[in-house]
């Protein structure tokens, strides 16, 4: 770690498959009255009652389902509402949960308090909506809300001119502070210099702000508190730890970069073993003979780990052909779970629910 002058030192050097951890696999058979999805791509860890797992929003039927791994193994839906008095007309866009009659929404018109049935219990409208970022595109970026029950605040990412991230006093009803995070170091006046991977990935780990940019491989953290930057050098084993430049507009274009380039994910925290997690996918040759889905499907996934001083406990890579790079994972209290869905892969069953269980994560 190092001060936000931009200095920086290099981490010990680490190997690849450094990494070592067991693998659950868990089949859930859902009822008949739930239409669940393969692969939930908006995900928050939820543990309450009887409920063991993850909420998880399912765009098909605008729907919230809650998704037990391990005490029934089965999927329970709260049903959204478009219109009315209950209405959340937008995609959720965001999940934060605090019991199972508190849960956040975000749908990118309002953010919503909802109770088990769905009822809104509370709706707010956030200052400035257009500048907002609440977002999960394995493309772009992933920038999580997160909610103070201390301070009864929200926290999210903006953009006005510089990446903020802002707090909003709910009881007031007004932003109380701002918090300016830094622009990456390869890229130090955040031009649009890489496709649609510009704005950061940012999460909320007790009074820090943990974020880093898609395309290269540093991380950094904001003291909330004391107002202290750190960076941390991060580098993958396996891969190039930036993207190259995109100068071009254009869709097609854009796709092709990504496809042929590294995307560093969100850093995600396991607090009952105070573990970060970072996936990050390679990039592979473009190939006009396969189709989009082929290509994305074929790309590469690792795992770093770190500690909670955010030493490098090691690096992986994960089995090929078996998840979604569609940001089909989710940070359990203890461990990462991975969807298992992939149009490559030739022994995944689509009748069940299926995903795969990483803990005991430890370092070589």
């Amino acid at each position: 770690m190092v001060s936000c002058d931009h200095q920086r030192t290099t981490q010990p050097h680490h190997i690849k498959d450094s990494l070592a951890y067991d693998i659950e696999s868990i089949k859930i058979i859902p009822s008949n009255d739930i239409l669940e999805l393969k692969s939930y791509h908006i995900t928050s860890p939820f543990s309450c009652q009887n409920i063991d797992g993850i909420i998880a929003y399912n765009y098909r039927l605008h729907s919230l389902d809650l998704i037990d791994l391990y005490n029934h193994k089965e999927i329970s839906s709260i049903p959204l509402q478009r219109e009315g008095p209950d209405g959340i007309p937008g995609r959720v866009a965001g999940i934060f949960p605090l019991s199972k009659d508190s849960i956040w929404v975000y749908d990118g018109i309002y953010m919503y308090l909802l109770n088990s049935a769905g009822r809104v219990n509370e709706k707010i409208t956030l200052e400035d909506r257009e500048s907002l970022i609440i977002n999960t595109n394995y493309a772009m970026n992933t920038a999580k809300f997160s909610y103070n029950p201390k301070r009864h605040s929200l926290l999210y990412l903006t953009r006005k001119d510089d990446f903020i991230v802002e707090e909003y006093d709910i009881k007031k009803r007004k932003i109380i502070k701002t918090y300016p995070l830094s622009y990456s170091i390869i890229n130090p006046k955040g031009s649009l210099l890489y496709a649609d991977m510009d704005a950061p990935n940012v999460n909320f780990v007790d009074n820090k702000i943990i974020y880093n940019y898609p395309y290269e491989s540093t991380i950094y953290l904001l003291d909330m508190d004391s107002g202290k930057q750190l960076l941390i050098d991060a580098p993958s084993c396996y891969t190039s730890n930036k993207a190259q430049t995109c100068n071009a507009n254009g869709y097609s274009i854009w796709e092709r970069h990504r496809i042929e380039n590294v995307h560093f994910y969100d850093i995600m925290y396991l607090p009952e073993c105070k573990t970060y997690i970072r996936l990050h996918i390679g990039g592979i040759d473009f190939s006009e003979k396969e189709s989009v889905q082929t290509l994305l499907d074929s790309r590469p996934i690792y795992m770093m780990a770190f500690d909670k001083d955010f030493n490098i406990m090691g690096e992986s890579k994960l089995a090929g052909k078996r998840y979604s790079c569609f940001t089909g994972w989710c940070a359990l209290k203890n461990s990462v779970l991975l969807f298992n869905e992939n149009s490559l892969s030739d022994s995944i069953s689509y009748e069940t629910l299926n995903v795969d269980i990483i803990s005991s994560i430890r370092g070589l």
